[in-house]
């Protein structure tokens, strides 16, 4: 089980299935535990850390077909997606 992925995909879930980046990065650590090193500012773009794991883990998600990508920096949850979140227990 990857955390990363499955706290994305219930975030998402929550916020009706549909989300912008924006909306997940404020939204994640209802989902993780943030530690300060996933809050440390990195050198890559002037995001944090745990920006640059959402987006890595997006782009996994969206290859499995669990999210679908909609608009720049939008995606939505699949069938696929719902049914991992409600077969995994975290």
């Amino acid at each position: 089980m990857n955390v990363w992925e499955i706290s994305i995909l219930r975030c998402i879930k929550e916020l009706n299935g549909d989300a912008k980046l924006s909306q997940i990065y404020k939204n994640i650590d209802r989902f993780i535990d943030l530690t300060k090193d996933h809050l440390r500012e990195t050198v890559w773009g002037g995001r944090t850390a745990f920006q640059h794991q959402v987006r890595s883990h997006i782009t996994n998600l969206c290859q499995s077909g669990e999210l679908i990508w909609k608009s720049r920096g939008r995606y939505s949850i699949t069938k696929k997606g719902l049914q991992r979140v409600e077969s995994t227990k975290l």
